[in-house]
């Protein structure tokens, strides 16, 4: 009797937490966001140079040092996908984005205000930037000469070797998507380094990293296809430091790279 009186008690005990922690979670949720000011009170020359300071030490390893895009979007299209309200900002910014790689922050709510100005500065900037090319044309090259779409994705079209390209332009600057065409070993993202294997019949096998464990490595190789490999079954495991993207640094004329260019800039996915 004594021990269903235990139990009855810890189910009662335990009941009260669940029931605490839910109304605390409710109250969050509910919270009026009324202590965040409406308007950025910290908008000065001064206050710029301070959050380009808070930016580079807290922001530019995602989003990189002007801003441009890497891991993060590029925040120089002065488009933002959460708001672009400074009190939107904000709270991107202190809260992170759920379900993506933006964590929070931990600074001090002056300092958020000081970054907000220095991403204000830097938007206003790159609001202005066009891409001289026609993207018509680009997009021409991209799926013809280019020959991109084998690899790339972009809106429920093409393949998967590559980043998808369905918002792009919201990503990377008019400089960074010049660079990775011409250039694709200087920007390689996490998720699409190269790796390459030899079984130890020889055979080699060059692909981008989906998986390893102590045991195994999966790749995706040059025509799409998934590749399972035993690492006891092989003599080498190698990093690679080149791109499985070719450079078009002399492929296409200047008016084509231009294009392209442009063709790309203009992908921003749907408005929100």
């Amino acid at each position: 009797m004594i021990g269903g009186y235990k139990a009855m008690f810890s189910r009662l005990v335990i009941g009260s937490c669940l029931a605490a922690c839910a109304v605390l979670a409710q109250e969050a949720e509910e919270r009026p966001e009324e202590k965040i000011a409406e308007k950025n009170p910290f908008d000065t020359a001064a206050d710029a140079a301070l959050g380009r300071q808070y930016f580079l030490g807290h922001c530019a390893s995602c989003h990189g040092p002007e801003g441009e895009g890497g891991r993060g979007v590029n925040l120089t299209t002065g488009r933002y996908r959460m708001g672009s309200s400074d009190r939107e900002l904000f709270r991107t910014i202190r809260r992170g984005i759920p379900g993506s790689e933006m964590p929070g922050v931990g600074l001090s709510e002056t300092e958020i205000w000081r970054v907000i100005t220095f991403v204000r500065r830097i938007g206003a900037q790159g609001a202005e930037e066009k891409a001289p090319g026609d993207p018509n044309a680009g997009r021409a090259v991209y799926e013809g000469k280019g020959a991109c779409v084998q690899c790339h994705w972009i809106t429920g079209r093409g393949g998967v070797l590559g980043p998808d390209l369905s918002e792009i332009g919201l990503r990377r600057s008019l400089k960074f998507l010049r660079e990775s065409l011409t250039d694709p070993d200087k920007h390689i993202a996490d998720d699409y380094r190269t790796y390459s294997v030899v079984t130890r019949s020889g055979e080699r096998v060059r692909g981008i990293k989906l998986n390893e464990d102590d045991y195994t490595i999966q790749l995706r190789d040059s025509k799409e296809n998934l590749r399972s490999f035993k690492k006891a079954d092989l003599k080498e495991v190698k990093r690679e430091p080149a791109s499985m993207m070719p450079t078009y640094a002399t492929a296409f004329s200047s008016t084509e790279l231009e294009n392209l260019v442009a063709y790309l800039s203009s992908l921003r996915g749907k408005a929100k």
